[in-house]
């Protein structure tokens, strides 16, 4: 700031500032910041990520609309959450008890599984009894990307073969966004969401009924009721500091693909013209017309002397398939798909190409499962499930000598479901050489497939058993191949001696036959 701005901030301040902010304006540097005719389709706003979003509401209201009327929404929707869940992320029982026994480890894992399948793995768990715990998740990621978020609700209470709770999804229109105000204790409510004076939620006003319901005055009040945070699971992907609600992931590309479901039917209806075949007949001196009505193949018909008849000429359909294409790429790279998922053309793709669009989708998998909904769902979830089976199981397992706070040290973790494999000659033999080079642990990659390395073992130990028992060669085991045992411990010389046993016995074999 020169004197003659400083002299004229010190009498007229307003003045001053206004002379700043001109002067700023003329040194930007950034093209973007200029206000103009290439700036005026941006809208320049200072508003907070709920204060952006007051169309929430009604934006996922159309997400719906879309879902059940659009193809490629409902195959966006359909490819994230098969993505992100797929046949379910699977928990799997973890302890970090020190100084415990493998015996020990593997009985409390062995009671955590038997629950998991009790009460997880069945609909014991859903509130309405008709999903796993995979299909609540599935079910909750589709109205996540409809909706932008989802509401899941617990329940205490005795529950015949399971555990002491279950889980109900809700659709955010549960949640009575029209109630404001602060309480007498000093929280606020937001949008049906109360926050204490620290800022954290408390509670969570919801309807009783799903408002867009039948209404009926015996079963709904229309009066939404409060129900405390620690019962209220609100799950939606956080894009911006602060940001208290989700928005529908059908957003960015709404407008596109509206235009483009009503493209498409204008070109339906002009295929329909175009496949017309129409003629016109024009008369002359005014005289009655020949009884012309139709046309049929190898038709001949004789018209009068002043009579003429043209053919309609219908417009082509030229380009259809360039612009659609190049329009529903833009709509798989705003939903974070891949172009090829979205519409299932892999018309224009190899293994190459195709693969590098999978591994940049996978990585948008990846962050949806592990920033979002392992995190906001399924942790809850795990540390729900540790304190009810703890209210059923405790003094059963104390009494059999396990530490009374092993409690403590009990979790589960989750394993998302296996990749796709585009290639499994080739990415198995990936896979198995970062294995034997030492960039990769062969857990990782089991984890990696979507498998539990831990199951897996116990599954490939029992197959080895059963096989044994039942007097079963199979080349998947080391111990049948000559070749792959000198580098599980066994001696040159025993290999030898086993070979020509071997040798021996086909010798002696071959001259039974012959003698026969």
């Amino acid at each position: 700031m020169n004197l003659i701005d400083k002299t004229i901030a010190a009498v007229a301040p307003q003045w001053g500032l206004r002379r700043a902010r001109a002067r700023l304006a003329i040194t930007a540097h950034y093209d973007a910041a200029k206000v103009g005719r290439r700036t005026s389709s941006l809208r320049a706003s200072r508003a907070d990520a709920d204060g952006a979003a007051r169309g929430r509401d009604r934006m996922a209201a159309f997400g719906r609309d879309m879902v059940r009327n659009t193809p490629f929404a409902r195959r966006a929707q359909s490819v994230i959450a098969g993505g992100v869940v797929g046949d379910g992320i699977i928990p799997k029982v973890t302890c970090t008890y020190p100084d415990l026994n493998e015996q020990a480890v593997k009985r409390i894992r062995k009671r955590g599984l038997q629950r998991i399948e009790q009460h997880l793995d069945s609909c014991r768990i859903d509130r309405a009894g008709r999903l796993n715990l995979y299909g609540l998740q599935h079910l909750a990621m589709r109205t996540i990307v409809e909706s932008g978020e989802v509401l899941i609700r617990l329940h205490s209470g005795d529950v015949p073969g399971g555990l002491p709770f279950q889980i109900e999804v809700l659709e955010p229109d549960y949640l009575d966004t029209g109630r404001y105000g602060w309480t007498a204790d000093g929280a606020e409510i937001r949008e049906g969401i109360e926050f204490d004076a620290a800022g954290r939620r408390a509670a969570y006003w919801l309807f009783p009924e799903h408002p867009g319901a039948d209404w009926s005055p015996h079963t709904r009040s229309g009066v939404s009721e409060r129900v405390p945070a620690d019962e209220v699971w609100h799950i939606y992907l956080l894009e911006r500091p602060g940001q208290d609600r989700g928005v529908t992931w059908f957003a960015p590309v709404m407008m596109r693909l509206q235009d483009l479901g009503d493209f498409g039917d204008a070109q339906l209806m002009r295929q329909k013209i175009s496949a017309c075949f129409a003629a016109f007949r024009i008369g002359g001196d005014g005289s009655k017309a020949s009884e012309f009505t139709e046309l049929a193949p190898g038709l001949i018909y004789d018209l009068g002397d002043a009579e003429e008849v043209r053919f309609a000429e219908p417009p082509g359909v030229d380009g259809y398939d360039e612009f659609t294409r190049n329009l529903l790429r833009s709509v798989a790279a705003d939903m974070g798909v891949t172009y090829e998922a979205l519409t299932g053309d892999l018309s224009q793709v190899n293994f190459s190409s195709a693969r590098m669009g999978r591994l940049e989708m996978d990585q948008n998998i990846s962050a949806w499962q592990h920033l979002m909904l392992i995190p906001q769902m399924m942790q809850p979830l795990a540390s729900l499930f540790v304190k009810a089976w703890q209210s059923v199981d405790g003094e059963e397992l104390a009494d059999a000598g396990l530490p009374g706070d092993i409690w403590d040290h009990l979790d589960l973790s989750w394993v998302p479901p296996r990749k796709i494999i585009v290639d499994p000659a080739r990415e198995f033999s990936a896979l198995r050489e970062a294995v034997r080079s030492g960039f990769a642990s062969r857990q990782q990659v089991i984890r990696q497939l979507g498998i539990d390395p831990e199951r897996l073992l116990e599954e490939i130990a029992q197959d080895r058993d059963e096989a044994d028992r039942l007097q079963l060669p199979f080349d998947s085991d080391p111990r049948a191949d000559v070749s792959r045992q000198t580098s599980a411990g066994i001696g040159v010389e025993e290999v030898i001696e086993e070979m020509q046993a071997r040798a021996r016995a086909g010798q002696a074999e071959g001259k039974i036959r012959r003698i026969r």
